[in-house]
């Protein structure tokens, strides 16, 4: 399957190859948000949305031409 993805802020290290941090990216049927994250090599904690939803979960299946956004977390004080 392919999605459409796109990192954001100092994420865009993880694809310095892409266009602002934006690429289509060929994965196998069934992958999960976490099988993307290792993928990458991204370890550190993150939010994602799929498709405009930021509620996702790790465990949840990725499809094919998803809109795929992976963000750092924000935190106030």
């Amino acid at each position: 399957m392919q999605i459409n993805l796109e990192l954001m802020g100092p994420l865009v290290d993880y694809l310095p190859d892409s266009e602002c941090g934006q690429t289509k990216m060929s994965l196998n049927d069934e992958s999960t948000i976490a099988d993307l994250l290792s993928l990458l090599k991204i370890k550190q904690r993150v939010a994602v949305a799929v498709n405009g939803e930021q509620e996702k979960e790790m465990k949840d299946l990725l499809k094919d031409g998803d809109n795929v956004m992976v963000f750092t977390n924000v935190s106030g004080g």
